[in-house]
């Protein structure tokens, strides 16, 4: 008897031995497995990575910086560059049916696109705003700037402490925001700092006469720190003023050589259209 339960226990020992292993369970190790080391900034900081200037057609051109700002992460700068020469520019308004960026590109048969100023929340301009030659709204007075077109084509961003708003000027397209971020000549406008980080939009004009459309798409830059960067920056940017950013930040190029895009998180009742001359 003895010998047969031992032949017994014997066999079920072999057959467990061959048998599948059941599923195994996870053990929770000791020691973190060692991750690889994180990828450097695709920029040292302060110093940008940059895609240059690339003309997309005459007098367009498309540039994209990478910039690390106050410790943090890279953050991605858009700059469009226009010569007024080769193009026209408009001012759109809709506050009863405020659109995406890439609708009003696609009903006005726009070039590029950027947010405007600030408006109220029923979507009117809390500013001036100035339209074939018809004006909406009420200028700033004493502060803010404004970007606007005169009947013979000539284009100017100026500050409205400096040289205010004239009912008879002789003003084709105008919009209006705040505050000025440089001053003519070059110089930093806006020092006031808040610490509010936001995404940021301009308008620009360089020294060599020509439009800057700039959207930056993260909340790296406080007011002040985009007034700094703008004036010290390699655009050689004469005079800018800040647009409405935050979530209403938006910029389109649409071209048939290349697209580019920054979606705000908003409809806009109010942008600045390049359009091609006729």
């Amino acid at each position: 008897m003895r010998s047969f339960l031992f032949l017994c226990i014997l066999m079920l020992v072999l057959n467990g031995c061959s048998a599948p292993p059941s599923t195994p369970i996870p053990v929770a190790t000791l020691m973190p497995t060692a991750t690889a080391a994180p990828a450097p900034p695709e920029a040292p900081s302060g110093v940008p990575s940059d895609s240059g200037w690339q003309s997309v057609q005459p007098g367009v051109e498309v540039r994209r910086l990478r910039l690390s700002v106050a410790e943090s992460s890279p953050t991605l700068i858009h700059v469009l560059r226009f010569d007024p020469a080769r193009v026209r520019f408009q001012v759109g308004y809709a506050p009863d049916a405020p659109k995406t960026i890439g609708r009003w590109i696609e009903e006005q048969g726009a070039i590029a696109a950027i947010n405007g100023g600030f408006f109220d929340p029923e979507n009117r301009t809390v500013a001036l705003l100035i339209m074939a030659g018809q004006a909406v709204g009420t200028s700033y007075t004493g502060r803010g700037g404004m970007f606007a077109v005169d009947q013979a084509g000539q284009v100017q961003v100026r500050g409205l402490a400096e040289q205010p708003y004239d009912t008879s000027e002789p003003l084709l397209e105008a919009l209006q925001g705040w505050p000025l971020l440089v001053q003519r000549g070059g110089v930093a406008a806006y020092s006031y700092e808040d610490g509010e980080r936001a995404r940021r939009s301009a308008v620009a004009r360089d020294r060599a006469g020509r439009v800057l459309f700039i959207a930056v798409t993260s909340t790296r830059f406080t007011l002040a720190e985009f007034s700094t960067w703008l004036a010290q920056s390699d655009l050689d940017i004469d005079a800018a003023l800040n647009l409405d950013g935050g979530s209403s930040t938006g910029m389109m190029l649409r071209t048939s050589r290349l697209s580019d895009r920054v979606d705000a998180f908003v409809p806009l009742p109010i942008v600045l259209l390049v359009l091609p001359r006729a």
